[in-house]
C-alpha cells in the first residue's frame, strides 16, 4: 500500500516539476523576445502562457474506474476549469473589421480591444488570469 502511496506521490512531484520547467523555458522565450522587440513572437508565447496557466494542476480520477466514469470526471474538470478561465475571443463586425474580446468571470471585467497586442497589454495591466 504504501508503495502505491510512494509511487502517486513521486508521478506528482515529477509532472510538478515538468509545469516548472515549461513555465521557466516560456518565460525565457518571452524575454527573449521581448528583448529582440519580436511582438508577433511575443503575443504567441503569451498566448501559449496563459493557455497552459487556464488547464492548471492535472485533476485525474483514479485509474481502476471504468471507463465512463473516467470520460465523466475528464468532462466535469475541464467543464469547471473552462467556467473560471479568462478568455480572449476574435471578433469580426459586419463591416470586416477585427476585434478581441477579453472577458474574465473571477472579476467580472470585460474589454474589446483593437487589437491581439492591446488586449494582452490589458490582461497584464489589470493582473487578469493569474
Amino acid at each position: 500500500m504504501n508503495t502505491k502511496i510512494s509511487k502517486k506521490n513521486s508521478l506528482s512531484s515529477a509532472f510538478t516539476q515538468r509545469q516548472a520547467n515549461i513555465m521557466a523555458n516560456l518565460q525565457n522565450r518571452m524575454d527573449v523576445a521581448a528583448a529582440n522587440h519580436d511582438d508577433h513572437l511575443l503575443e504567441l508565447l503569451t498566448h501559449e502562457r496563459i493557455q497552459l496557466e487556464s488547464h492548471g494542476p492535472d485533476i485525474s480520477p483514479p485509474s481502476h474506474r471504468p471507463p465512463k466514469v473516467i470520460q465523466f470526471w475528464q468532462r466535469l474538470t475541464k467543464e469547471i476549469a473552462s467556467r473560471r478561465q479568462l478568455s480572449v475571443e476574435r471578433r469580426i463586425t459586419s463591416r470586416g473589421e477585427e476585434w478581441w474580446h477579453v472577458a474574465d468571470p473571477c472579476s467580472g471585467k470585460t474589454f474589446n480591444a483593437e487589437s491581439w497586442s492591446v488586449a494582452m497589454h490589458w490582461i497584464e495591466r489589470n493582473r487578469l488570469g493569474h
